[in-house]
């Protein structure tokens, strides 16, 4: 029975693996069609950051109610039912397309859906990881989830950005459903519940649930710091997602098929991170939280060294390359230990209330960053910025992982493999 159960878990984690793989990767093809076409017809960062914030700020707000609803349905008929909705709503944009042709308005309308039906797969998923493959098989669990958004990280700029401009906007669609509809293929047969324990579920109003939520997560004080670094990293980071489409293409004019593989690189730096975080095991996990956070400052202030400099295209594009893929590569130094951390120090009967608040908090600072910093970048030069956020970031992470508070959670805490 045990062997059995093993099997089970091991089909469970590579099926995880590939239908993120597949999300990722028609999301990454479909997000960057979008992000160069709104440019292409804008010409403004704030318009290209305004679809950010439909991205993520809907998502934000419907995360806490995806919490209730995973801590008291069953968590597997919420994922489908996601699943189902998204590829539904892609099929929708389709026809809309065809009839109507596509717009800024339909753009914004569609990435509102996506995110506010993605919260609710988004929490169901991330609340049931332990349960799919079992405490042991966590950081490896999260390690894939990570890859498979590299490869789509990978695969979607660097084909979205080939075939910008030579193919509709009908045929990014169209590959998005269809990756869609084969991870929801992948969903229906796992199974969710195999290291789950039976609890019995109280029948009590939402508010009065996502009270004792919040009242639980006041006794985490480790997963109270990991969700502050967190905000602030998320927030600070919205000036390299949102800055550095803008710089290359407005400012250093890169063509579009390069601003792809940029884009790409950075994927890689997130493959090479994840495969080396699935087969190591971690014995000082916050310390390298603490090396990779201030890694992540010191390249965003980087970024604005071709813009004190002359460089060439072919010099500009290896140096935004290799930044980008250090930069990546660092985001998963800090955000997977981070992730592990928290998934093992939440109990089961709160883990879907406490990830929907954490989504809340930690997401919801990305709109608020990418209004900020797409009106920044159209109004203030871009290597200020930069520098500013870098050095901002780097002040508040080393008051938030200070070495005396980490040292002792080091002691508490290690990662098992």
């Amino acid at each position: 029975m045990e062997i059995r159960k093993i099997r089970r878990a091991q089909r469970n984690l590579y099926t995880f693996l590939v239908s993120k793989m597949l999300t990722s990767l028609g999301f990454g093809v479909f997000n960057f069609g979008i992000s160069l076409y709104i440019l292409s017809i804008t010409g403004s960062a704030l318009s290209f950051a305004t679809n950010i914030m439909f991205n993520v700020l809907p998502r934000a707000l419907a995360a806490p109610l995806a919490g209730y609803v995973a801590d008291h349905f069953p968590k597997k008929r919420i994922v489908i039912l996601s699943m189902s909705g998204i590829t539904l709503s892609v099929g929708v944009l389709i026809i809309y397309t065809l009839i109507f042709g596509i717009s800024v308005p339909a753009i914004y309308t569609i990435t509102t859906i996506f995110s506010i039906i993605g919260a609710f797969n988004g929490v169901a998923f991330s609340s049931s990881i332990p349960n799919l493959v079992g405490k042991e098989r966590l950081q490896k669990a999260l390690s894939f989830n990570q890859i498979s958004y590299s490869i789509g990280g990978i695969g979607g700029p660097a084909i979205g950005g080939m075939l910008f401009g030579f193919i509709s906007m009908k045929v990014f669609l169209f590959v998005m459903m269809i990756a869609y509809f084969i991870a929801l293929c992948l969903e229906v047969t796992m199974d969710f519940t195999l290291f789950e324990v039976k609890l019995k579920k109280q029948k009590e109003s939402m508010a009065k649930s996502m009270k004792e939520g919040f009242q639980y997560l006041r006794t985490k004080p480790l997963v109270q710091t990991l969700l502050m670094a967190t905000l602030w990293i998320n927030f600070f980071s919205s000036a390299v997602s949102v800055g550095l489409v803008f710089v290359l293409v407005q400012k250093l004019s890169i063509p579009s098929s390069h601003v792809g593989f940029i884009q790409g690189a950075g994927a890689i730096g997130m493959l090479i991170a994840s495969l080396y975080l699935s087969v190591r095991n971690l014995k000082k996990p916050f310390m390298f939280i603490r090396r990779s956070s201030f890694l992540m400052c010191t390249i965003i202030v980087c970024l604005s060294i071709p813009l004190f400099l002359s460089l060439n295209g072919v010099h500009t594009f290896v140096f935004y390359s290799v930044m980008m893929l250090f930069f990546s590569a660092m985001s998963i130094g800090a955000n997977t230990p981070m992730g592990v951390v928290i998934q093992q120090s939440i109990d089961q009967e709160h883990r879907g209330r406490v990830f929907g608040m954490m989504e809340t908090l930690s997401v919801g600072t990305g709109p608020l960053g990418s209004l900020l910093f797409g009106a920044l970048f159209d109004a203030v030069d871009p290597k200020v910025i930069f520098l500013c956020a870098g050095i901002f970031l780097f002040c508040l992470l080393l008051w938030l992982l200070r070495l005396s508070k980490l040292t002792t959670a080091d002691k508490l805490v290690q990662i098992p493999h």
